[in-house]
């Protein structure tokens, strides 16, 4: 099986003011499940959600390097399973510097990559390599670690501070598109966002010109990772290989679930990213990571990979480790989840889809 949607980097490869002086030294003080959990009950949700995910970062960075990461990982799976690992490159949200730049952590998925080479070892890791507008020389950088190295895919992340469609971008994208390699983009509300200032020329689409109003930074990233950022980009590159993370996200799910429609605005993205997937003039997937660790949703995906046959194709397992450990155990998450879909939808979706996706096949 392969699991399409893991994280392995460390504290390394964090900016230093990721998270704000006074909620670093709280999470490092006092932190706990016990308390979070307080938080919680008492309705604390945002500062519940943001110290969880700080929490959860700092119990597995604790574990030490990428590779200790990466083994950790893989002890919760039969032997034989491959993990598409995705790298972060945060040094340009303007969070402050990171400790070690993209690079070293590229290198040190290339060193694991290395010592995990084949199926026939129990753990098999196939990184991609991480694109952000800003940094330079990028698409030869992409080419180095796909061509050289033998990465399997790149990692997009608009909330970082770009639309999807950035110009800086389409070289990657012709790259891409031309010799099939695939791309996933985080497509989910939330997430690791820009710090730095909007400016009108950061708030404005680059390819309709339509300039975004104002919003904290935080909400802002709504507007760079929506789903209907990307239909221009796909009309352009209709052969691109491209997964769309998260599925919508939990909470677009619930839109779904508890919403009457009056028009096409009112749609949950959970709905934009299955429209895009199944249109068939598109090279789209989706992958359920982090969004399916509730149990509530289980019948909905298999209702619809029942339904709907291009989608059933085009859907990937995947986790989201680390982040998933917020909420269950990676056993837990894909066991259950075996349980429910049956061994046939469960092999397409961890063993069809994903080698269709990585060219594996």
């Amino acid at each position: 099986m392969i699991n399409v949607h893991t994280h392995i980097f460390n504290q390394d490869f964090v900016p230093v003011k990721f998270l704000p002086v006074w909620l670093k030294a709280l999470a490092h003080v006092i932190i706990s499940k016990r308390l979070l959990q307080f938080f919680k009950i008492i309705k604390l949700n945002g500062l519940y959600n943001l110290l969880n995910r700080y929490y959860t970062f700092m119990e597995i960075s604790k574990k030490g390097s990428q590779e200790d990461i990466f083994i950790h990982l893989s002890g919760f799976y039969p032997t034989g399973t491959s993990f598409v690992t995705l790298p972060m490159d945060m040094k340009f949200m303007r969070a402050g510097k990171v400790i070690k730049d993209l690079e070293e952590q590229l290198q040190e998925l290339k060193h694991i990559k290395e010592k995990y080479p084949t199926m026939d070892h129990p753990y098999r890791i196939l990184p991609f390599v991480f694109a952000h507008p800003e940094r330079p020389k990028l698409l030869d950088l992409i080419k180095e670690y796909i061509e050289v190295h033998k990465f399997s895919g790149i990692k997009i992340y608009p909330a970082l501070g770009y639309f999807p469609h950035d110009p800086r971008l389409e070289k990657v994208y012709v790259y891409a598109e031309k010799n099939s390699i695939p791309i996933l983009t985080h497509c989910t509300r939330g997430g690791v966002f820009y710090k730095g200032k909007l400016t009108k020329e950061k708030r404005t689409d680059p390819r309709t010109g339509r300039e975004f109003e104002k919003k904290p930074k935080a909400a802002f990233t709504d507007v760079f990772s929506d789903p209907d950022r990307y239909e221009g980009l796909l009309n352009d590159f209709p052969n691109l290989k491209m997964c769309f993370a998260h599925f919508g996200g939990a909470s677009e799910w619930d839109i779904f679930l508890t919403n009457s429609w009056k028009d096409e605005s009112d749609k949950s993205w959970f709905s934009k990213v299955t429209k895009i997937v199944s249109n068939s003039k598109w090279n789209a997937y989706t992958d359920i990571s982090y969004t399916l660790h509730n149990s509530k949703y289980y019948g909905m995906l298999k209702a619809f990979l029942e339904s709907n046959n291009r989608l059933k194709q085009r859907v990937l397992f995947g986790t989201d480790y680390y982040m998933t450990e917020q909420e269950t155990s990676e056993r837990s998450f894909g066991i259950n989840l075996k349980g429910f879909l049956g061994e046939k939808l469960w092999n397409q979706i961890t063993v069809e889809n994903p080698m269709t996706f990585l060219n594996l096949k």
